[in-house]
């Protein structure tokens, strides 16, 4: 049985943790993913079928991830152990892992958000008005992606000590206030930044795009695939995050309705962006289709910093967008950090020293990543997939514990709304997973034609599905390995009175 420690942390309200689980959600797929996805498949048919996604595929697992956090007040691997046997230690820990992967490459884009907010602040725009796209080009080249980077690993490191600060304060001190403040003002500023685009001449282009809808989308497959991907990493329902913020959850925390509501949330953040980003490009971009398609770091770094360099307020502009992406991106990598963190903690490790563990993980494997940008690429690949299998390990760990059983016991007394069939939908999953995941596999195979299997160097094989399982395949025999060591350390739990 698990050591009970009384008096555990927790949320100071539901704001606070509303702000909180938000901010997990809300990231850069928000604001510069799915600008990009609406513009290639052709606007609004793709946003209808993100909604749908959300209540089939987001809100169903946010709500077997909070319910199994808040069931056993403990992290990933200390769950499954409560709840599935100790044998299933490893099978949380390597939920936990995949997410912790996720973060070492990801605070990399904190740190160039962090680098580029600097700049906006000291004349950078003028450079890029001076020299157009080409500069910005080999500007964002020169710092970013031309190996060995050492200018983007110093900001990779400042991300890390900056996110480590504040998950040492612990979750009211640190976590909730930092939400608080991050994660209305990405609504602000975003909500400003609109505005200011509406003002634009030819704005209303990039409306009339993003709305349209033509019926016959309704039809094609890679629009569907392509929605539920979006809802699956732009929410990031599934990836273990909320199970960890669950275990600081009152104990009459209503988990239907807050699934609800920050899946929701998620998509009016991405809608803002969307409604900021696509009339820009296209109120101002000559060749608005070719923007689009420049990839999330030509768009963010390149295009969109061009764009504002070119137009009148354009700096206003900058620092609002900056600035909502920094504090989606800090937003995000808090949680992922928290992650690692509250695992310990389980572990008996004390705040403090979880964290800096952590935190000394991610600077030594997330280094590989701010070093050489075909590494982070790589990782980007390997572990946004990989998350996908960590959502189905949750929908077939809740059909082992039982469906219905965790609705009667845990979801339905607290909940609100109490509508049974969202939270039941974690049944089907299982199939949806097969839909999407198959969908990336089939396509990454055929980036390389007869060699899909190979693996190394990442280098070279940095999408290939042979690199994808490898990895997976690393991570997880290390942790089956470990799962008689971990279960045995997991005692520790977040009680709260």
């Amino acid at each position: 049985m698990a050591e009970i420690k009384k008096g555990g942390e927790q949320f100071s309200s539901r704001w606070g943790l509303l702000c909180t689980i938000l901010g997990m959600a809300v990231g850069t797929g928000n604001i510069w993913r799915f600008p990009r996805e609406v513009a290639s498949n052709n606007g609004g048919a793709f946003i209808l079928i993100c909604f749908l996604a959300l209540f089939i595929w987001a809100v169903p697992l946010i709500c077997a991830e909070s319910v199994f956090g808040k069931k056993t007040r403990m992290a990933n691997a200390g769950a499954f152990k409560a709840l599935l046997g100790e044998k299933y230690a490893w099978v949380g820990a390597f939920c936990a892992m995949v997410c912790i992967m996720l973060g070492c490459y990801y605070v990399v884009v904190l740190g160039w958000v962090s680098k580029y907010l600097v700049l906006i602040f000291t004349g950078f725009l003028d450079a890029v008005r001076a020299g157009g796209t080409d500069f910005a080009t080999e500007f964002f080249k020169g710092f970013a992606t031309t190996a060995p980077a050492y200018e983007a690993w110093a900001w990779f490191a400042f991300a890390i000590a900056l996110s480590a600060v504040i998950i040492f304060r612990g979750i009211q001190g640190g976590i909730e206030t930092a939400n608080k403040i991050m994660i209305p003002a990405v609504f602000i500023l975003l909500a400003a930044l609109l505005v200011r685009v509406v003002m634009l001449p030819g704005a209303w282009k990039g409306f009339e795009y993003m709305f349209h809808v033509d019926p016959k989308d309704f039809l094609n497959p890679r629009i569907w695939l392509a929605a539920f991907t979006q809802a699956a990493w732009s929410s990031g329902a599934g990836w273990g995050m909320f199970h960890v913020y669950y275990v600081y959850a009152a104990k009459d925390e209503d988990i239907e309705l807050n699934s609800f509501t920050v899946t929701f949330g998620d998509m009016v953040a991405a809608m803002l962006a969307g409604m900021v980003v696509l009339p820009a490009v296209f109120a101002l971009s000559p060749d608005p289709q070719a923007v689009m398609k420049a990839g999330a770091n030509g768009l963010t770094f390149v295009h969109l910093t061009n764009l504002f360099a070119h137009t009148s307020g354009g700096f206003i502009m900058a620092v609002l967008f900056f600035l909502a992406l920094f504090s989606a991106a800090l937003s995000s990598v808090i949680a992922m950090l928290e992650t690692g963190t509250r695992n310990l903690i389980d572990m008996g490790f004390s705040r403090v020293k979880a964290t800096m563990c952590v935190a000394i993980f991610f600077l030594f494997v997330g280094s590989f990543s701010a070093l050489d940008n075909r590494v982070f690429e790589n990782q980007d690949m390997v572990w946004g997939v990989g998350l996908l299998v960590v959502g189905l390990i949750y929908s077939l760990a809740s059909l082992k514990y039982g469906v219905d059983k965790l609705w009667e016991e845990d979801i339905k007394p607290c909940s609100d709304i109490n509508v049974k069939w969202m939270w039941s939908c974690i049944k089907f999953f299982p199939f949806e997973f097969a839909f999407v995941w198959g969908w990336w596999m089939w396509d990454a195979a055929s980036w390389y034609p007869g060699e899909w299997f190979k693996f190394w160097p990442i280098t070279k094989y940095q999408y290939t599905p042979g690199s994808m399982v490898v990895e997976w395949g690393i991570i997880a025999l290390i942790c089956l390995m470990l799962n008689g060591f971990i279960s045995k350390r997991l005692v520790h739990s977040n009680k709260i009175d």
